[in-house]
């Protein structure tokens, strides 16, 4: 229920708001991930280039074989640093995204029950037992959905932990 047509006007703004900001996040974060591609695929290129030229430069077969022995080994170092810059970049905008929807749903829940509190001001009498069932049932929502997004957080750290403990394991094993 709203006071006023300014109030749903307002609503809508916020609204609006709220998903120009998570679009705005959306975008930022795409052109991160493609300046990291862009870097990644820039240093192998070069990486490329300079073993073409090693190769080329080889004085017989013994050395040309030991470098193209050498060459097929991957690049491990360069395949975590990627990893880890991918995940924290994924790891941030999921985060980041995580903390816009909470701020929504934590407004909205507001919003639910200012509403719940405009009807029951103005509800005939004897429906008393209907708005508390309202009003129980919009706090059990609000529960629930902090519930979820907790458990969700806590999955997301451990998997983080987790990540990050791998991450160590393979950074300490030099190829």
């Amino acid at each position: 229920m709203m006071k006023s047509p300014e109030d749903l006007l307002k609503m809508q703004s916020e609204a609006f708001g709220a998903s120009n900001a998570v679009m705005a996040k959306a975008v930022e974060q795409f052109e991160k991930l493609a300046a990291l591609n862009l870097k990644a695929a820039t240093d192998t290129f070069a990486q490329s280039t300079d073993q073409l030229k090693a190769l080329l430069s080889a004085k017989d077969p013994q050395q040309a074989a030991k470098l193209l022995s050498e060459m097929a080994q991957p690049s491990s170092e360069a395949l975590t640093t990627y990893a880890k810059e991918f995940f924290e970049l994924s790891s941030k905008t999921g985060n980041e995204l995580t903390a816009m929807a909470e701020k929504q749903i934590a407004d909205g829940n507001r919003q639910l029950l200012t509403a719940v509190e405009l009807f029951a001001k103005s509800a005939p009498a004897g429906s008393e037992g209907a708005v508390q069932m309202l009003r129980t049932s919009v706090t059990a929502a609000s529960s629930a959905y902090d519930q979820v997004f907790k458990v969700t957080r806590q999955l997301a750290e451990q998997a983080e932990a987790g990540l990050a403990k791998a991450g160590k394991a393979a950074g300490g094993k030099k190829a």
